[in-house]
Protein backbone atom coordinates (compact mmCIF):
# COMPACT_ATOMS: atom_id res chain seq x y z
CA UNK A 1 0.00 0.00 0.00
CA UNK A 2 1.23 3.08 -0.80
CA UNK A 3 1.93 5.94 1.66
CA UNK A 4 -0.99 8.25 -0.05
CA UNK A 5 -3.52 5.27 -0.23
CA UNK A 6 -2.76 4.76 3.48
CA UNK A 7 -2.93 8.46 4.31
CA UNK A 8 -6.15 8.51 2.04
CA UNK A 9 -7.82 5.19 4.34
CA UNK A 10 -6.82 7.23 7.71
CA UNK A 11 -8.58 10.05 6.18
CA UNK A 12 -11.29 8.17 5.53
CA UNK A 13 -11.31 6.31 8.87
CA UNK A 14 -11.92 10.03 10.90
CA UNK A 15 -14.26 10.66 8.73
CA UNK A 16 -16.17 8.08 9.15
CA UNK A 17 -15.94 7.82 13.01
CA UNK A 18 -16.65 11.70 12.93
CA UNK A 19 -19.52 11.36 10.87
CA UNK A 20 -20.58 8.57 13.86
CA UNK A 21 -19.90 10.88 16.60
CA UNK A 22 -21.91 13.77 14.77
CA UNK A 23 -25.15 11.50 14.10
CA UNK A 24 -25.13 10.37 17.90
CA UNK A 25 -24.55 13.60 19.62
CA UNK A 26 -24.55 16.26 16.89
CA UNK A 27 -21.33 17.88 15.42
CA UNK A 28 -21.34 21.08 18.42
CA UNK A 29 -20.86 18.51 20.46
CA UNK A 30 -18.64 16.31 19.22
CA UNK A 31 -14.92 17.54 19.91
CA UNK A 32 -11.33 16.65 17.98
CA UNK A 33 -10.44 14.87 20.55
CA UNK A 34 -13.83 12.29 20.91
CA UNK A 35 -12.74 11.95 16.90
CA UNK A 36 -9.11 10.54 17.89
CA UNK A 37 -9.98 8.25 20.55
CA UNK A 38 -12.78 6.56 18.37
CA UNK A 39 -10.05 6.10 16.25
CA UNK A 40 -7.66 4.87 18.29
CA UNK A 41 -5.00 8.21 17.94
CA UNK A 42 -3.69 11.49 19.14
CA UNK A 43 -5.67 14.39 18.45
CA UNK A 44 -2.42 15.57 16.83
CA UNK A 45 -2.41 12.62 14.87
CA UNK A 46 -6.41 14.36 13.38
CA UNK A 47 -4.33 17.26 13.03
CA UNK A 48 -2.01 15.80 10.48
CA UNK A 49 -5.21 14.98 8.15
CA UNK A 50 -7.31 18.03 8.97
CA UNK A 51 -6.50 21.53 9.76
CA UNK A 52 -9.07 22.17 12.10
CA UNK A 53 -12.45 21.11 13.57
CA UNK A 54 -14.21 22.96 10.48
CA UNK A 55 -12.41 21.89 8.39
CA UNK A 56 -13.73 17.87 9.56
CA UNK A 57 -17.47 19.36 9.59
CA UNK A 58 -16.93 20.64 5.94
CA UNK A 59 -15.88 17.09 4.86
CA UNK A 60 -18.41 15.35 6.51
CA UNK A 61 -21.20 17.56 5.00
CA UNK A 62 -19.55 17.31 1.79
CA UNK A 63 -20.06 13.79 1.83
CA UNK A 64 -23.59 13.66 2.96
CA UNK A 65 -24.20 16.12 0.18
CA UNK A 66 -22.03 13.66 -2.09
CA UNK A 67 -24.71 10.89 -1.74
CA UNK A 68 -27.34 13.05 -2.39
CA UNK A 69 -26.01 14.28 -5.65
CA UNK A 70 -25.59 11.04 -6.38
CA UNK A 71 -29.27 9.94 -6.68
CA UNK A 72 -30.15 13.29 -7.79
CA UNK A 73 -28.37 13.10 -11.33
CA UNK A 74 -29.20 9.46 -11.40
CA UNK A 75 -32.62 10.95 -11.63
CA UNK A 76 -31.85 13.49 -13.82
CA UNK A 77 -30.02 11.49 -16.17
CA UNK A 78 -32.10 8.49 -16.71
CA UNK A 79 -34.44 8.21 -19.70
CA UNK A 80 -38.11 8.97 -19.98
CA UNK A 81 -40.50 12.18 -20.24
CA UNK A 82 -38.78 15.13 -18.91
CA UNK A 83 -41.64 15.84 -16.76
CA UNK A 84 -41.57 12.68 -15.33
CA UNK A 85 -38.32 13.21 -13.91
CA UNK A 86 -38.24 16.86 -12.70
CA UNK A 87 -41.24 15.33 -10.29
CA UNK A 88 -39.07 12.54 -9.34
CA UNK A 89 -36.13 15.16 -8.78
CA UNK A 90 -38.54 17.28 -6.61
CA UNK A 91 -39.95 14.55 -4.70
CA UNK A 92 -36.65 13.33 -3.88
CA UNK A 93 -35.17 16.22 -2.96
CA UNK A 94 -38.34 16.59 -0.85
CA UNK A 95 -38.12 13.34 0.86
CA UNK A 96 -34.22 13.47 1.80
CA UNK A 97 -34.76 17.43 3.39
CA UNK A 98 -37.99 15.99 5.45
CA UNK A 99 -35.93 12.44 6.12
CA UNK A 100 -33.39 13.84 7.58
CA UNK A 101 -35.13 16.60 9.20
CA UNK A 102 -37.29 13.59 10.98
CA UNK A 103 -34.63 10.48 11.28
CA UNK A 104 -31.43 12.24 11.11
CA UNK A 105 -31.94 15.79 13.30
CA UNK A 106 -28.38 16.15 14.55
CA UNK A 107 -27.39 16.14 10.32
CA UNK A 108 -30.24 18.61 9.68
CA UNK A 109 -29.08 20.76 12.29
CA UNK A 110 -25.30 20.89 10.60
CA UNK A 111 -26.47 21.05 7.42
CA UNK A 112 -29.08 24.65 8.56
CA UNK A 113 -25.17 25.71 9.90
CA UNK A 114 -23.72 24.89 6.98
CA UNK A 115 -26.47 26.89 4.93
CA UNK A 116 -26.73 29.31 7.41
CA UNK A 117 -22.63 30.22 7.60
CA UNK A 118 -22.57 29.88 3.55
CA UNK A 119 -19.65 26.92 4.37
CA UNK A 120 -17.63 25.98 0.65
CA UNK A 121 -19.85 23.06 0.61
CA UNK A 122 -22.98 25.23 0.23
CA UNK A 123 -22.50 27.32 -3.28
CA UNK A 124 -21.22 24.09 -5.61
CA UNK A 125 -24.02 22.10 -4.08
CA UNK A 126 -26.58 25.12 -4.90
CA UNK A 127 -25.26 25.04 -8.43
CA UNK A 128 -25.40 21.78 -8.93
CA UNK A 129 -29.37 21.42 -7.88
CA UNK A 130 -29.31 24.89 -10.50
CA UNK A 131 -27.77 22.52 -13.13
CA UNK A 132 -29.27 19.33 -12.63
CA UNK A 133 -33.01 20.94 -13.01
CA UNK A 134 -31.68 23.27 -15.80
CA UNK A 135 -30.38 19.77 -17.72
CA UNK A 136 -34.37 18.03 -17.08
CA UNK A 137 -35.88 21.01 -18.55
CA UNK A 138 -33.56 21.21 -21.31
CA UNK A 139 -34.62 17.78 -22.29
CA UNK A 140 -37.91 18.29 -21.99
CA UNK A 141 -37.94 21.98 -24.44
CA UNK A 142 -35.90 19.55 -26.93
CA UNK A 143 -38.78 16.35 -26.50
CA UNK A 144 -41.41 19.45 -26.91
CA UNK A 145 -43.03 18.73 -23.59
CA UNK A 146 -41.78 22.12 -22.50
CA UNK A 147 -42.31 25.76 -24.50
CA UNK A 148 -39.72 27.18 -25.53
CA UNK A 149 -37.68 29.56 -22.78
CA UNK A 150 -34.26 29.80 -21.30
CA UNK A 151 -33.39 26.21 -18.98
CA UNK A 152 -31.14 27.93 -16.90
CA UNK A 153 -33.88 30.98 -15.80
CA UNK A 154 -36.67 28.40 -15.67
CA UNK A 155 -34.09 26.24 -13.62
CA UNK A 156 -33.48 29.35 -11.25
CA UNK A 157 -37.37 29.70 -10.89
CA UNK A 158 -38.40 25.82 -10.43
CA UNK A 159 -35.61 25.84 -7.72
CA UNK A 160 -36.96 29.27 -6.30
CA UNK A 161 -40.40 27.88 -6.19
CA UNK A 162 -39.75 24.42 -4.42
CA UNK A 163 -37.91 26.20 -1.47
CA UNK A 164 -41.14 25.63 0.53
CA UNK A 165 -40.58 21.77 0.23
CA UNK A 166 -37.23 21.45 0.29
CA UNK A 167 -35.17 23.68 2.05
CA UNK A 168 -34.00 22.51 5.36
CA UNK A 169 -35.10 25.86 7.06
CA UNK A 170 -38.85 26.11 6.07
CA UNK A 171 -39.08 22.56 5.80
CA UNK A 172 -38.69 22.49 9.50
CA UNK A 173 -40.39 25.81 10.12
CA UNK A 174 -43.32 24.86 7.96
CA UNK A 175 -42.91 21.17 7.14
CA UNK A 176 -45.93 20.19 9.26
CA UNK A 177 -48.02 22.66 8.30
CA UNK A 178 -50.96 21.37 6.65
CA UNK A 179 -51.16 24.62 3.84
CA UNK A 180 -47.66 24.06 2.93
CA UNK A 181 -47.86 22.38 -0.51
CA UNK A 182 -46.61 18.99 -0.95
CA UNK A 183 -43.75 18.21 -3.42
CA UNK A 184 -46.12 16.51 -5.71
CA UNK A 185 -47.88 19.74 -5.36
CA UNK A 186 -45.19 21.73 -6.41
CA UNK A 187 -44.19 19.74 -8.97
CA UNK A 188 -47.38 19.50 -10.91
CA UNK A 189 -47.48 23.30 -10.37
CA UNK A 190 -43.80 23.86 -12.02
CA UNK A 191 -44.65 21.81 -15.31
CA UNK A 192 -47.94 23.69 -15.67
CA UNK A 193 -45.79 26.79 -15.65
CA UNK A 194 -43.17 25.07 -18.11
CA UNK A 195 -45.74 24.30 -20.51
CA UNK A 196 -48.13 27.58 -20.82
Amino acid sequence: MTQTSTAETTRDRILGEAERLFRHFGYSKTTVADIAHACGMSPANVYRFFGSKAEINEAICARIIATLHTSLRTIASASGAASARLTRFIEHLSDHTRNTLINDRKVHDMVVVAMDEQWDVIEPHLRFIDEMVAEIIASGIASGEFRAQDPDEAARRTVGAIMVCSHPVVVAQFGSNPRTPSASDMAAFVLSALRA
